[in-house]
């Protein structure tokens, strides 16, 4: 049985549409500052990431693997029709896929290790996959939002939207988050109850809002940045 062995911690789909149309993408590490040129592909993967090692009966060791590409499938197709300016009525799926990459993320475990050595130190490689993934699947709900909105930035213009390996932008006791989906589009979710009877809309941010953005994901950003262009400037 061949098993896989390039895990997206950060899923293809998405990066993807942070490229070039030649196909292009740029990344940044905020802890050395390299740049390095590629694309989706190459960047926003760990070598068996998501393997079990030691799988129970029953289990596979691409077990977890598998199950997260039928989450990147739906949220996928989401996406895609979000970014046709088709509103979908239910973006579950979506939720779902943004609690896992907001949860199954390298930088996380690194923190956790060096917060948190006498609780985690101990602890497996299969029995961080199966706290990863039982932490998104435990929490998933919370990102489905009452309202959302589309910033669409228009054709012509020289920003981007930049996204990052952690790519929500969430707000300590704020009920809104920002997650970039291209480097044109930006989703602003709202869980505000106040919210909860407006229907989802597109609107053109300018420019200083489009800074703006760029400026809380490269705070946000746990590691890597990512942008369309060589240049990471907000």
């Amino acid at each position: 049985m061949t098993i896989s062995k390039r895990h997206h911690y950060t899923p293809r789909y998405y990066l993807k549409r942070f490229e070039t149309e030649a196909g292009a993408l740029w990344r940044l590490d905020s802890e050395t500052g390299k740049i390095t040129k590629g694309n989706n592909e190459r960047f926003g993967f760990k070598k068996r990431w998501n393997t079990l090692r030691n799988p129970p009966p029953g289990y596979a060791p691409d077990w977890a693997e598998k199950q997260i590409a039928v989450v990147d499938g739906m949220a996928s197709k989401v996406i895609t029709e979000i970014l046709e300016g088709q509103f979908p009525a239910d973006i579950r799926k979506l939720a779902m896929a943004i609690s896992f990459m907001h949860h199954n993320q390298p930088r996380l475990r690194r923190e956790l290790e060096t917060v948190h050595p006498d609780k985690v130190g101990h602890w497996s490689e299969d029995y961080w996959l199966v706290v990863r993934l039982k932490t998104a699947l435990d929490n998933w709900e919370s990102y489905v939002p009452l309202y959302y909105a589309l910033n669409v930035i228009p054709p012509g213009s020289d920003q981007r939207f930049l996204t990052s390996s952690n790519p929500l932008i969430d707000f300590t006791n704020k009920p809104t988050m920002l997650l970039p989906l291209s480097s044109r589009h930006c989703l602003f979710l709202s869980n505000d109850p106040a919210h909860r009877n407006f229907g989802p809309v597109t609107r053109t941010p300018d420019a200083d809002e489009i800074a703006g953005i760029n400026r809380m994901t490269i705070k946000n950003a746990w590691q890597y940045l990512y942008s369309s262009t060589e240049s990471f400037a907000e």
